[in-house]
């Protein structure tokens, strides 16, 4: 075998390697595999029909091209600071590296930046330094999502302990009045009508109601 012949097949094996490792190697059942950096859980979305892996599965073999997509659910201060540099401070500093200079997708949930709980309690500038770190993720590729919300069931009404009886309207040939009162208007109606005029028991004639159906020398009859 020649020289040019070793060098050829040399050339075609190191393609096929690189080109094997170009791409995440898929679970057995045929699932992505993502790399989740954090104790969060990651969204939902991003991790349906995949199989999630944590920090100690990248320990084991620190290669990035073996999952589909990062997703950092939690940041210390150290990491976020050391990813906004540039330099791998641990491992999960040194994956969110190695995934984003090698093409693979990281994504962060809104929780996971460390100092957003802090926002406008304290120190104003360094808020803004670590605000600025977190934008220079997102300059790097690193893509920010929102957990999943599931809202909480809504428990169903109770009753209530107490319910006001039911209003009984009167009858009769007054119009129905619900609060028993025969005010001078009501009266001057009631005595157009003519005849024995029946009123509900209880109802309340004002002073000028009296008047008027004395006026109209009409009967009055209580149910």
């Amino acid at each position: 075998m020649s020289e040019q012949e070793l060098r050829t097949i040399i050339e075609r094996v190191t393609a096929q390697v690189l080109t094997g490792l170009s791409t995440a190697a898929p679970c057995a059942d045929g699932r992505k595999k993502i790399l989740c950096i954090g104790s969060g859980e990651p969204p939902c979305h991003l991790t349906e029909n995949a199989l999630c892996l944590d920090l100690s599965d990248y320990e084991k073999d620190p290669h990035i091209l073996r999952y589909d997509r990062v997703i950092i659910t939690a940041l210390t201060f150290p990491q976020l600071c050391d990813i906004a540099l540039g330099r791998g401070g641990d491992s999960g500093s040194d994956a969110v590296l190695q995934a984003l200079l090698s093409g693979v997708e990281v994504y962060i949930t809104e929780t996971a930046l460390p100092h957003r709980r802090f926002a406008g309690k304290g120190s104003t500038p360094l808020y803004q330094l670590l605000e600025g770190y977190a934008k220079t993720l997102s300059v790097y590729g690193v893509k920010c999502v929102e957990r999943t919300f599931v809202p909480a069931p809504v428990p169903p009404a109770k009753p209530a302990k107490f319910a006001p009886p039911p209003q009984e309207t009167p009858k009769g040939s007054a119009r129905p009045n619900a609060c028993r009162l025969v005010t001078e208007d009501t009266a001057r109606e009631l005595a157009a009508q003519g005849g024995p005029i029946t009123l509900p028991k209880g109802a309340i004639l004002t002073p000028s109601a009296r008047d008027v159906f004395a006026a109209a020398k009409v009967t009055l009859v209580t149910e």
